[in-house]
């Protein structure tokens, strides 16, 4: 008798599974790395396996206004300008001044929504970005799982793949004629 309790209770005393959307509330600000404190190491040389040498890397600041200042030495504070680059934040993260490598020029260049999501897609008078998310991304620094990049392609800006990972910053830039990666997140 107890033996045809139990698989009563077993077969009626369950619910059926129900099953629930998670929506991913994914924001741009959790990736970009903008905060007063916020300094990076980069390589542009694109050598990914063998140690740079320490006055060739570009120190990188957040000095604000969502400008980021790279400088090439051992230190920042006095190393030599060698590139800047200007984000913008509203309803979409954007680029709207860039002098770094061979690419240099302003103009309101959206990378993509301020939500970013996977396959997003921005197209703006010849100016396309592509938002990834389920991408792994390996830098001088180490591998990244938790990123979004943005593909872009055009001919009014720096086309190529930005990378930016969660609570670090912008990890890489890859693009047709100049690169960036972390080497180290300070």
């Amino acid at each position: 008798m107890r033996r045809s309790w139990a698989v009563l209770v077993a077969l009626f005393g369950c619910e059926d599974p129900t099953t629930s959307t998670v929506t991913d509330n994914t924001s741009i600000n959790d990736f970009h790395g903008f905060s007063s404190e916020a300094s990076w190491s980069y390589r542009d040389d694109g050598v990914m396996d063998e140690a740079p040498e320490d006055e060739q890397l570009l120190r990188a600041r957040y000095v604000g206004n969502g400008i980021l200042d790279f400088r090439r030495g051992t230190r920042w504070a006095d190393g030599r300008r060698a590139a800047e680059v200007s984000f913008f934040l509203d309803d979409m993260f954007s680029i709207s001044e860039w002098d770094m490598g061979p690419y240099r020029g302003s103009g309101y260049l959206p990378l993509g929504q301020s939500n970013p999501a996977e396959g997003q897609s921005i197209d703006e008078g010849g100016w396309f970005c592509m938002t990834k998310r389920d991408v792994e991304v390996e830098t001088y620094y180490g591998v990244f799982s938790n990123v979004v990049q943005f593909e872009c392609d055009g001919s009014s800006g720096p086309e190529g793949l930005w990378t930016f990972a969660r609570d670090i910053g912008l990890i890489a830039y890859d693009g047709p004629e100049y690169s960036l990666s972390l080497v180290a997140p300070w």
